[in-house]
Formats: C-alpha cells, sequence, structure tokens
C-alpha cells in the first residue's frame, strides 16, 4: 500500500503531540527541531511512508535507506527528523494511539454534553468503533504495524505507547461496562467484550477492499447492531435454548476427542 495524504489537522495534531514525546523532548532545543509547519508536514508524511514499508517487509528487514528513498529524501535528511528505525516505530505507534484517544475524548466529552439519545452507551460504541475503521481504512498500513510490531520497542517507547493504548482500551472497556450492567438477564463480561471487538476491528486489515466493501460508518452501524443484538435477535427464551444446545454441543464434541484419544492408544 501507498501512504496517503494527512490531514491539516493530522499534521497539526503530530506536530503537537510528537514534540512532546520522549525522542523529541530530548532534542527539542536542538536547531533541527525547529517548530514549523513544513517540518510537522514532512514528519507525518515520513512516518506515513515508514509505516507503509514496516506493513510491506517487516520491520526488521526492512532498512532506514529504504525509508528515505521511498520518502525520497536522503539518509542524512531523514535522520533530520528521527534519530533511529526504532525511533520511527515508535513514532507511528505513539502517534496512531494518541490520535484515537484524543479523538473519542473530545467526541465523548460532545455525546455526553448533548445527553439524550446520544449520550447513551450504544451510541458512543458506534463512534468508537467509527473513528477506529474512519482512521485505519484509510491507514491500514499504521493498523498492520501498530498490530504486527508493538513488541519490538522497549524502554521508554514501549512504556509510552502502552500507556496510550492503555488509555485507548479503558475508552471502549467502559463503554461495555455500561452495556453490561443494562442487559436484562444476560451476563457479559466486559473486558472479553471489550477484547473480542478490538480482536474484529483489528482483523479488518487482513479482508477489506475499498473498491467492494461497506464504509466505516456502515460497517460501524452493522457491527454495533452485531454486537448488541447477535447474528440474529432472540429473547430470553431462545437464549436460554441456545445455552442448553451450546453445552450439548460442547459435551458431544468433548466425548468425539475421548474417543479418538482412545482410538488412538489401541
Amino acid at each position: 500500500m501507498t501512504a496517503t495524504n494527512p490531514t491539516p489537522q493530522q499534521i497539526g495534531m503530530t506536530g503537537e503531540k510528537l514534540r512532546e514525546t520522549p525522542g523529541a523532548k530530548a532534542a527539542e532545543s536542538a536547531p533541527r527541531r525547529q517548530k514549523t509547519a513544513k517540518y510537522d508536514r514532512k514528519l507525518v508524511e515520513i512516518l506515513r511512508t515508514a509505516a507503509a514499508v514496516f506493513a510491506e517487509v517487516g520491520f526488521d528487514p526492512a532498512a532506514i535507506r529504504m525509508v528515505a528513498d521511498r520518502a525520497g529524501v536522503s539518509v542524512a535528511g531523514l535522520y533530520y527528523y528521527v534519530h533511529s528505525k526504532d525511533e520511527l516505530l515508535y513514532l507511528i505507534q505513539y502517534h496512531v494511539f494518541d490520535g484515537l484517544v484524543r479523538r473519542f475524548e473530545t467526541d465523548s466529552a460532545q455525546m455526553l454534553a448533548d445527553g439524550g439519545e446520544a449520550a447513551r452507551p450504544e451510541a458512543r460504541l458506534f463512534r468508537f468503533i467509527h473513528n477506529h475503521l474512519d482512521h485505519f481504512l484509510e491507514d491500514m498500513d499504521s493498523l498492520t504495524v501498530c498490530t504486527r510490531e508493538l513488541r519490538r520497542l522497549d524502554g521508554d517507547y514501549l512504556q509510552q505507547v502502552e500507556a496510550r493504548q492503555r488509555a485507548y482500551f479503558s475508552q471502549a472497556f467502559e463503554i461495555f461496562q455500561e452495556l453490561c450492567s443494562i442487559q436484562d438477564g444476560i451476563q457479559m463480561d466486559p473486558r472479553t467484550a471489550t477484547l473480542a471487538m478490538f480482536g474484529a476491528i483489528n482483523w479488518v486489515s487482513t479482508w477489506y477492499n475499498p473498491a467492494s466493501d461497506k464504509s466505516a460508518s456502515e460497517l460501524a452501524g452493522e457491527l454495533v447492531k452485531l454486537y448488541l443484538h447477535g447474528v440474529s435477535p432472540t429473547d430470553g427464551q431462545s437464549v436460554e435454548t441456545f445455552k442448553g444446545v451450546s453445552n450439548r454441543s460442547l459435551e458431544s464434541s468433548n466425548e468425539a476427542v475421548s474417543t479418538r484419544k482412545g482410538r488412538g492408544r489401541q
């Protein structure tokens, strides 16, 4: 995939926030860290380019020169913006999670202030999923890098990214806590629900085709309906029936496994 052009809003947020990160703070007083719009714009372009390279070939095989060539700068020019390949990976991931956290903080605060239907957890769940898909469907490379390469970081870089990642998880978890507390007669662990949701919306990078699949808003609406109501609507009686069927199916599966094991020992 090729890197997409960042919006002015993304450029402004990135320049402001990345100068607050540990790697940037260490050199904030240096002339090469000038706070200019041109610098911010080029930095975001480099991060998008690096994400495309890391997603394509993997972080370990990727060389700084590959990123520089793809970004249209010299290796020395690239080092004007970052100190190392590790810092590139760190800035990509921090930029993504911080941007998502800040965006939902703003949206959620406005929805709660508006009150009514907008403040309901169902509406905020839709907004959360929509924001996630809206970002990553336009930047699949950063989704791949954030899900596949997180453990490549260590030290302060890893701690900073994990802190933003935990904040993002907490935003979703709080919504599911509300949803699980109002579901009559159905016990659901909000942590399990949150993890399942992230598993689904992060997997989109493996199957989404912009030419044939739905928009972020349409997909978010379908996923919210799926999480709230399942594939087919059920009432309390059919839920109990489903539980019985599930238990019987599990027992049958266990019996089949035991039988196969027994035959293997003969």
